[in-house]
């Protein structure tokens, strides 16, 4: 169905015809079918919108992630209707938590709604993204594996489209509006001259991997211990899944030794180290070693951007899926009532839609960074949490991971500062350090919110590339990892610890980043 409004034709401002060219005309054009991606085609296609979605991989196809859902996602997920099929992956639905934060150890029930599945859960990101892929199908998208996006289309300052590559074949494509949901590198990004603000570098590296044989009684608990940092619990498929952030002084280490490094922290972790005492590890290696968090500016005339493409935070928090779910719920009615006016009403929605953006996600976007810094807490972060289940609110620090209560709120400084009185008092810390971590801590939170409202630099549009073009290597769907070969050494783990060598026997170098390959995303997976 065409939208009443504005269309791909009137703002093309030429035809099919008058190109001599094959033009395909839609409603929408979403570059990318991951969770923000396909979860949005699902919403629009349903909506009665012709909606295309290209992918530059086919699936399924692994990225990079944390694999994570909170209770949030999950309730998305059964809003979307495919719950059904989420449940047959085996996946788990955890319902108790726990969490080390310093010296600070519980463990508790999720605040759990009458409607929620459970408080988190593990499910791999190649069954998750095929899940949404053929949920927008059956919604009526037309969804297009190994397409990549090389050029976008103009008319008049505004992309008006894009040009597609599927295997030989180049196609042209027209809508009002371009949607770029596809990750950190995002073409639609680039291509439109969205410029990152507020950006913060990484001082953690993610390290992901799935075990099998996991002790079942442990099959109903997810574990966040910050003193590592370290999260895992049960996954889909009888799997177990462990996330670890080694710090900046264990990044060589990790690069020659990353099987080891892993296990290591994992057995640090007395919950996990029993849970996984017959296990063995089962999948890749996967993990991103520099990385910036960052947002960027939300749209401009023609196209807007989903999920990671549009706002990326550190990966302490896992939010990564939950987010992209929050932000394609409010852009899809933002779309749909955008279409059935003009086109700068079109693009006024878009640019209220990001504003809308950051405010929602400006204090866990600070949270996370402060949980992805290198050392441990400053000692007033879980003395304030101590406070909370004093007073019994612990709920509302848990309500954090699912996005639905607010950082501020739950630690505002006030708080903040009448837990720093207390545990002066109480003589557990020492004085002097103490006095700076809170000096620091209370000094940044201001700067923090007023960057919040005034973003560094500016949020706004670069000129687009002068060409139109996307440059091709970094376009181009990644090649499968190379062949290696793989020599059994001994090594700590329940099985032999492999390290891969080229051809020539050699065993890989720093230059390779010991036994890691380059994944599309800008991680790496290690093979096994």
């Amino acid at each position: 169905m065409t939208t009443k409004g504005v269309t791909a034709k009137a703002l093309a401002g030429v035809t099919a015809k008058a190109r001599g060219t094959a033009v395909e005309e839609f409603d929408v054009i979403i570059v990318g079918a991951r969770c923000a991606g396909s979860s949005l085609a699902t919403l629009l296609a349903r909506a009665g919108l012709k909606v295309v979605v290209l992918e530059q991989v086919k699936f399924p196809r692994t990225t990079l992630s944390s694999h994570l859902m909170e209770a949030d996602g999950l309730l998305f997920l059964k809003r979307l209707g495919v719950l059904d099929a989420v449940e047959k992956t085996g996946v788990r639905f955890m319902k108790h938590i726990d969490a080390r934060l310093n010296d600070l150890r519980f463990e508790a029930r999720f605040p759990l709604r009458f409607d929620d599945l459970g408080g988190a859960a593990f499910l791999q990101r190649h069954l998750l993204d095929s899940i949404l892929a053929d949920a927008a199908v059956e919604a009526g998208a037309d969804v297009r594996m190994g397409t990549k996006v090389v050029e976008a289309l103009w008319d008049r300052g505004r992309m008006v489209g894009v040009r597609a590559q599927h295997e030989g074949t180049e196609t042209r494509l027209h809508a009002p509006l371009v949607v770029g949901a596809d990750g950190r590198n995002s073409t639609v990004a680039y291509l439109g001259g969205s410029r990152k603000y507020n950006v913060l570098p990484n001082q953690r590296s993610y390290y992901f991997t799935f075990f099998e044989g996991a002790d079942p009684a442990y099959a109903d608990h997810f574990v966040f211990h910050r003193w590592g940092t370290e999260w895992s619990g049960p996954a889909d498929s009888g799997l177990y899944l462990v996330g670890v952030s080694p710090e900046a002084h264990e990044r060589d280490y990790f690069r020659r030794n990353t099987e080891a490094g892993l296990l290591a922290h994992m057995r640090a972790c007395d919950t996990t180290a029993a849970a996984l005492a017959d296990a063995r590890i089962a999948t890749k290696i996967s993990g991103i070693v520099k990385f910036d968090g960052y947002l960027r500016q939300a749209a401009g005339p023609g196209w807007v951007l989903a999920g990671d493409a549009g706002h990326f935070k550190d990966p302490s928090a896992g939010r990564g899926i939950g987010d992209a779910f929050i932000q394609v719920e409010a852009l899809a009615p933002a779309i749909l009532a955008g279409l059935d006016g003009s086109a700068r009403g079109l693009d006024d929605a878009m640019r209220r839609w990001g504003d809308w953006r950051d405010r929602r996600f400006e204090g866990h976007y600070w949270l996370a960074h402060t949980l992805g810094e290198v050392g441990q807490l400053a000692a007033v972060v879980p003395e304030a949490v101590r406070d909370l289940q004093r007073r019994g609110e612990l709920d509302r620090f848990l309500d954090l991971f699912s996005h639905r209560s607010r950082y501020y709120d739950v630690f505002p400084m006030r708080d903040m500062g009448l837990s720093t009185g207390r545990l002066l008092l109480s003589g557990k810390a020492r004085r002097l350090p103490l006095v700076r971590e809170t000096i620091t801590l209370l000094a940044r939170e201001p700067r923090r919110r007023w960057i919040n409202r005034h973003p560094d630099p500016p949020p706004r549009t670069s000129p687009p590339p002068v060409d139109r073009l996307r440059p091709v290597g970094t376009v181009t769907a990644p090649p499968e990892p190379a062949l290696v070969t793989e020599e059994p050494v001994m090594g700590p783990a329940t099985g032999p610890v492999t390290e891969p060598v080229d051809a020539a026997g050699r065993a890989a170098g720093d230059d390779a980043a010991g036994p890691q390959q380059r994944t599309e995303d800008g991680g790496f997976a290690c093979g096994m």
